[in-house]
């Protein structure tokens, strides 16, 4: 089918016959390429995707509550491969379960962390230069969490933006910056509830909270100078 429709736009672009816009941009739609490899956890429970510009490679994290045991790894789509990754398959049984609930994960580009973040909103990182690094974690945001009685809980969510970690915390985003992710700055409301998901575009901060229909745009702050 695909050759037909090359060999049919070619004789288009050549005047020989016509064919409609709509055939011929299933022609321009092609799949460029393929990725398969055999790995101990499944990408088909991936929570995040996230495409790294400077390295050309795509992270992939498959984190709780998806399965148990967390995998991030960065695959090249040039080299075929794995070309970084990270588990705590094989980490010791002594180790604290507050550490094995990781909810969501983002790599800061500029700096180069993989920074992520467990069910009590600590804060975690990870070396992407090193392939036997562990975790880095702190516990600053514990001094910002604020979480209303019989309030709904919603899982915390991180992004960058201009070299800033954004992290959502019951209904609030907490901004870190710097080389130690001081706190900068925080963005509440009084209302809304617990804060679902948050998108940054540009000079806009869009926030979703759970009670019904209440959203929140801010400003996205500026990076401090430090």
């Amino acid at each position: 089918m695909m050759l037909v429709l090359c060999l049919a736009r070619a004789y288009s672009e050549a005047g020989l016959i016509n064919i409609s816009s709509e055939a011929a941009s299933l022609v321009k739609n092609v799949h460029v390429n393929f990725f398969y490899e055999s790995l101990d956890c499944s990408l088909g429970d991936v929570n995040k995707l996230q495409w790294l510009d400077a390295d050309k490679c795509l992270m992939v994290a498959t984190l709780f509550p998806r399965r148990d045991t967390n995998f991030i790894g960065l695959l090249d789509f040039i080299a075929k491969g794995v070309v970084w990754s990270w588990s705590d398959a094989n980490t010791s049984v002594s180790v604290s379960l507050d550490e094995k609930c990781i909810l969501h994960a983002t790599t800061v580009e500029e700096t180069r962390p993989i920074c992520i973040v467990n069910q009590y909103d600590d804060l975690g990182f990870i070396n992407l230069r090193s392939h036997a690094s562990g975790v880095r974690w702190s516990s600053r945001s514990k001094l910002t969490n604020r979480k209303a009685p019989n309030e709904e809980r919603c899982y915390p969510k991180l992004a960058t933006h201009d070299g800033q970690l954004f992290s959502s915390m019951n209904d609030g985003i907490s901004i870190f910056y710097g080389p130690e992710w001081v706190l900068t700055s925080m963005l509440r409301q009084s209302f809304g509830g617990s804060i679902c998901d948050f998108l940054i575009d540009g000079d806009r901060l869009f926030v979703l909270h759970s009670e019904e229909n209440v959203f929140d745009v801010w400003e996205t702050p500026s990076s401090p100078t430090i």
